[in-house]
C-alpha cells in the first residue's frame, strides 16, 4: 500500500505542477503520514515540495517549507487526538488545503478546498479499506 501511495504521490506532483491548482500532493502526504506516522514523511514532503516548486515555477523551498510545517503540526496532534479517523482527515485536509491555497493559490479557494477534502477522504477510505482487507486475509 505504501508503494501505491508513493506512485500516486508522483502522479499528483506532476498533475498539480502542470495541470491543476488543487493541493493533491498535500492530501496524498496527509494519507501517507497517517499510514506511516514516522519521520520518513518529512523527507517525502521535502522532495515533493521541491519538485512541486520546480514544476509550478514558485520560489524554491516555499512549498517544501509549508508541507514540512503542516506534517509537523499533524504529528504533534497524534498524541492528543486519534488521527486515524474520517473527521480528522476531513478537517485537516480542508484546513490544510484552505491555508495552502490562501498562500499559493488563486481563485476560488473555498471550493477547491472542498474538492481536495473529498479527494482526501476517498483516498483515505481506499487505503483504510485495503489495509483492513489485507489484515483479514492474513487472519484467515
Amino acid at each position: 500500500m505504501f508503494v501505491f501511495l508513493l506512485i500516486l504521490l508522483s502522479i499528483f506532483i506532476f498533475v498539480e505542477g502542470t495541470l491543476t491548482s488543487l493541493p493533491l500532493v498535500l492530501v496524498c502526504l496527509l494519507c501517507l503520514m497517517i499510514m506511516r506516522r514516522d519521520e520518513s514523511i518529512f523527507i517525502l514532503a521535502m522532495i515533493a515540495g521541491l519538485l512541486l516548486d520546480i514544476l509550478s515555477l514558485r520560489p524554491l523551498g516555499s512549498t517544501c517549507l509549508f508541507f514540512i510545517f503542516f506534517m509537523f503540526l499533524l504529528l504533534l496532534y497524534q498524541r492528543k487526538y486519534e488521527i486515524d479517523s474520517y473527521p480528522f482527515v476531513g478537517f485537516s485536509a480542508f484546513f490544510g488545503s484552505l491555508l495552502f491555497l490562501a498562500i499559493f493559490g488563486e481563485g476560488n479557494i473555498f471550493v477547491e478546498s472542498l474538492i481536495s477534502t473529498c479527494i482526501g477522504l476517498v483516498l483515505f477510505a481506499g487505503t483504510r479499506l485495503t489495509i483492513r482487507q489485507r489484515q483479514e486475509a492474513k487472519i484467515i
